[in-house]
């Protein structure tokens, strides 16, 4: 089952002799199961085609499906993004005046979990990542290594079946690191499908594919089977 797809998308930032063309018709289809690696020099568009993929930001033309629901006639998309996309955004986002448990809880609670439930589920996946035993410490009080698992867990939480991260490694040491992208595997053998910013080879070799950018465009595409990482 493709998961996300993209069909000869644009993306435009502002109009004129000022537009960016962040993204230049750009085709991808990402499987059920699949975990693929986006590689390319700052400012190729990485970022935006996350952002695409999973309705925060929307095409200048063509389309995106997740699921197979155009996002184009979703009228709630943060609805959508809730219940199927879970995000590991670069500046990971977390809200400080909540502490590690509620920052992964709020997802399932402003999607109507009851928060005995939610609270279950957010120190389910924060074990995953190594951190029940700060769950109830606020961002503030955590490392920035630890800051990072948090992100993670909050995109892993309920049952996600899109999982976008953007440079999710970023502030881990290589230990972590590949506890991390272990993690990302385990969830695509549940069926779960990843799309992973990275500028590291070595994360990218964990994934099924890599796809590289340059100036807004894909450029080439190789399979990178993890098996050194198995």
């Amino acid at each position: 089952m493709t998961v996300v797809r993209l069909d000869e998308v644009t993306r435009v930032h502002g109009e004129g002799a000022a537009a960016v063309h962040a993204l230049k018709g750009v085709s991808l289809a990402v499987e059920a199961g699949e975990l693929v690696a986006v590689m390319g020099p700052s400012g190729s568009g990485k970022s935006t085609l996350l952002n695409v993929a999973g309705g925060l930001d929307r095409p200048t033309s063509g389309t995106v499906e997740v699921e197979g629901t155009d996002l184009a006639q979703v009228k709630d998309l943060a609805a959508l993004r809730r219940r199927s996309v879970g995000y590991v955004f670069q500046d990971l986002n977390l809200i400080p005046s909540l502490t590690a448990a509620e920052n992964v809880m709020l997802p399932r609670e402003l999607d109507g979990v009851r928060a005995a439930k939610a609270r279950h589920e957010a120190m389910g996946v924060l074990g995953e990542v190594g951190l029940a035993h700060v769950a109830d410490r606020f961002p503030d009080e955590l490392s920035g290594g630890q800051r990072q698992r948090v992100a993670i867990a909050r995109s892993l939480v309920g049952e996600r079946r899109l999982i976008l991260a953007d440079e999710p490694t970023g502030a881990l040491d290589t230990p972590t690191g590949d506890e991390i992208l272990q993690l990302l595997r385990i969830r695509c053998e549940q069926g779960a499908t990843v799309l992973l910013v990275t500028h590291e080879p070595r994360y990218a070799a964990w994934a099924d594919r890599v796809i590289f950018l340059r100036d807004g465009a894909v450029v080439d595409e190789t399979s990178a089977p993890a098996v050194s990482h198995r």
